[in-house]
């Protein structure tokens, strides 16, 4: 199949090109039309938050509720309660009425929002309710909305948004970060390459992908609620597996042209070998990121479906856009001819002799195209790492965990948390607007609580018993600074307080607080009445949120774990091989952690990372790292293993195997690994400390994981394993389908499962029939 696609795609590379770019200009058309949405709602099912939220709908009410827009005078400013500065705010507040989508205004001159004004007269806000939901409000709204406010600036009256409008105005485009991303890793490829066409094509297959996939993913969020932190993850993910892929078949391609292949066989080859591994490592992304379902959150689901989406987008364009490119492009991809001087060094000593060292018959291996990438790297300094390794393993296996110890030690500190506005950078909206009420109104006005009861008949008004018992036990609660008067739905039968607690939303405190309401007043409060009260408000919300996924969590890394595991076993046919390498990749997710608990948590560099100092991390985050990462380090997995595999049928030769195969990918798994790490800390420009979370712990990862796994302890820990590495009980062979990821026919290693008096005995193998499909063996003579 894979040959296929190559060869028609190839084949017909105007029309190929011509229908990914309807489709982009579609999907962007539709984009323009339609809009981007983005929601930052978070459902819980079955948790208590939710079910406040489920009974707070007996309340009639706008479909944002009511957002702020904060008014602020300085020490010797206006005070607000003046007439002038007055008239001035309810002239803004009827301007601000006649806005499109705004439904009702509230000042604090009026006897429903005079909670809304400051002890001192200079912090006031008005209450905006608006027709639209959280996720319908756009920038263009917000500004709107703040333009209208005019009369109040005219009296020197700052106006600073707050909640879901600031959190619109605060919407800033990844876009700078994306192209500094493409051009680090234009550089990087020419380097490599030493030719702009080679260089550029990479990027224009993972320019498309994107614009592609971050398009779906914005329409996507008409159906569903999808955070803005989702078309970003989507953005850093797709960007850096689009430039990986490319540059893998890319590599093979340019291979096949040196070896004098014809360009449509090239490419057909290409897609057939390189393609099917993309493929294999793609799925490998999406299958880890399939975890998140088990979480049962629809916030993880949407988290895990954009970059998802992003990675198919990815696959779909290398396996089809880019033999399409390769034909067009032809031979002016082709590397230069080598030189005597740059070839690389003879590697006989460390593979047996060959009979005929003159002429030498080679079928094209993946893992040989490094020396396309990175010149001389089959014989440079990774082959001296390589034998350093296979000299001395167990000294580069201890130092190299040692090393992970170190990284990973502030990891055993990790907690989750919640990030609030106060943790944005100083320069937003939502900071202003944040840092102002709370220095007014004390820190909990800007995450009230909050809760709601449903009575069994209706309350006969705000006086019933069992409302105001309710009442009494909310103010006497320790850590609650106000309560608000009781509301009544219209049927009489649910009741609802705002609770304003004495410390800010992220606070743990905070916490502290749902927990003692819920486990302690409401019950005592409601324990004779026959009916139970619930608690939300987005700190509830939160705590839920991260409960649940502390719950969750083992599961969904037991679940990776296996889905890795059995994925490198249908791979490479070895129980010992799938078992390790699956443990070594939770190595460069602990360093990760440690290192995002460090910058983060304990603020250590917080200045560095545009941030005012510790910030605290929200479950999903490590929760989607881990399954993003697991994914991508499958890739340099399957690109090493592979190699190594392949030396080792050649040559039955183990310590030998493990060298070459290191030798021959390092180059490019580096030059990989480092493209990504360009295009994951690009993305530390960003104002939300969600994504530079994302961008530091990506990027130290996979950092990590090409080069103290991959180089160091992965070839340790196959050296010590020796012929080992490549048992398979018999039972388990003959049950597990033969997957050649690479493309060709190999036979099963020598090694246990095939000596005399091993648990398998050789069996003749049976004549295989001819595939029409199968891609065609180049064979390489080497002089």
């Amino acid at each position: 199949m894979f040959v296929s696609v190559g060869r028609w795609c190839a084949r017909r590379p105007k029309r190929t090109i011509a229908a990914w770019l309807l489709l982009l200009l579609a999907l962007g058309a539709a984009v323009a039309l339609c809009g981007r949405v983005t929601s930052e709602a978070v459902s819980i099912p079955g948790s208590d938050s939710q079910a406040a939220v489920d009974a707070a709908r007996a309340f009639p009410g706008s479909a944002s509720g009511k957002q702020p827009l904060v008014l602020h005078t300085g020490a010797g400013g206006t005070d607000l309660t003046s007439a002038g500065a007055r008239d001035a705010v309810e002239a803004a507040a009827r301007n601000i009425g006649g806005v499109d989508h705004v439904v009702a205004v509230t000042t604090p001159y009026e006897g429903a929002g005079r909670a809304a004004m400051s002890a001192d007269g200079h912090t006031a806000f008005l209450s905006v309710e608006l027709d639209v939901t959280d996720r319908d409000i756009t920038p263009e709204v917000t500004r709107r909305i703040v333009d209208a406010a005019r009369p109040a600036e005219a009296a020197g009256i700052e106006v600073t948004p707050g909640g879901s409008l600031a959190a619109a105005a605060d919407k800033g485009s990844t876009r700078h970060s994306e192209i500094i991303g493409l051009l680090a890793a234009l550089v990087i490829l020419w380097f490599g390459f030493r030719s702009a066409v080679a260089a550029t094509v990479p990027l224009i297959a993972a320019v498309v992908g994107l614009g592609v996939s971050l398009s779906a993913v914005g329409l996507l969020g008409h159906l569903m609620d999808m955070p803005s932190a989702g078309s970003t993850i989507a953005a850093m993910i797709g960007l850096g597996v689009g430039v990986d892929y490319s540059l893998f078949c890319l590599t093979r391609f340019r291979e096949l042209l040196a070896d004098g292949a014809p360009v449509e066989d090239a490419a057909a080859l290409t897609t057939a070998v390189s393609g099917k591994a993309v493929a294999f490592a793609g799925c490998a992304v999406v299958a880890a990121l399939a975890s998140l379902a088990l979480g049962g959150l629809p916030l993880l689901h949407a988290l895990a479906l954009a970059p998802g989406i992003a990675v198919l987008v990815a696959v779909a364009a290398t396996l089809t856009l880019l033999p399409a490119l390769f034909a067009l492009l032809g031979r002016s991809l082709a590397p230069p001819p080598a030189t005597p001087d740059a070839a690389a060094p003879d590697t006989a000593a460390t593979r047996p002799a060959a009979p005929d060292t003159a002429a030498l018959d080679l079928v094209v291996p993946g893992a040989e195209a490094a020396e396309a990438v990175v010149p001389g790297a089959a014989g440079g300094g990774w082959r001296r790492v390589a034998e350093r390794v296979a000299d001395r393993p167990w000294r580069y296996l201890l130092g190299a965990l040692l090393l992970v110890a170190v990284l990973a030690a502030p990891a055993t500190g990790l907690t989750f948390g919640q990030l609030d506005a106060g943790d944005k950078v100083s320069s937003t909206a939502s900071r202003t607007a944040y840092d102002r009420l709370a220095g007014a109104f004390g820190p909990g006005v800007n995450g009230p609580l909050q809760v709601t009861d449903a009575l069994p008949t209706p309350a006969s008004g705000p006086a019933d018993p069992r409302v105001t018992k309710v009442t009494e036990a909310l103010a006497d609660t320790r850590g609650v600074a106000a309560v608000g008067p009781p509301q009544l739905s219209p049927d009489g039968r649910t009741a609802r307080w705002q609770v304003t607690p004495t410390t800010a939303p992220g606070d743990p405190e905070t916490a502290r607080l749902v927990h003692r309401l819920r486990e302690t007043t409401l019950p005592s409060a409601t324990a004779d009445t026959g009916h139970g009260a619930h608690v939300s408000g987005a700190p509830a919300a939160q705590l839920d949120l991260n409960d649940r996924l502390s719950r969750r969590l083992p599961a969904i890394i037991a679940f990776v774990l296996v889905i890795a595991a059995l994925l490198l076993l249908l791979a490479f046919r070895s129980v010992v091989v799938a078992a390790t390498a699956a443990v070594l990749n939770l190595v460069s997710v602990a360093a990760a952690y440690g290192v995002l608990t460090a910058l983060f948590q304990q603020g250590r560099g917080a200045g560095a990372l545009g941030l005012d100092g510790p910030v605290p991390i929200p479950g999903y985050v490590p929760l989607l790292m881990f399954a993003v990462l697991f994914g991508l380090s499958m890739d340099y997995e399957v690109f090493l293993l592979s190699a190594v595999r392949e030396a080792y049928l050649k040559s039955g030769d183990h310590r030998g195997s493990v060298i070459t195969g290191l030798a021959r990918t390092g180059g490019i798994i580096t030059s990989a690994a480092l493209i990504m790490v360009c295009v994951f800390l690009s993305y530390l420009l960003s104002d939300d400390p969600v994504v530079k979370m994302f961008g530091i712990g990506l990027a130290t990862a996979v950092a990590l994981d090409a080069t103290l796994v991959r180089g160091l302890l992965v070839p340790a820990a196959m050296i010590l394993l020796g012929k080992a590495n490549w048992w398979l009980p018999g039972w388990l062979d003959r049950a597990l389908p033969r997957i050649d990821i690479e493309g060709g026919d190999h036979a099963p290693p020598p090694g246990p499962a095939t000596e005399p008096g091993s648990e398998v005995e050789a069996e003749p193998e049976a004549e295989a029939e001819p595939d029409p499909e199968a891609a065609p063996p180049v064979t390489v003579r080497k002089t």
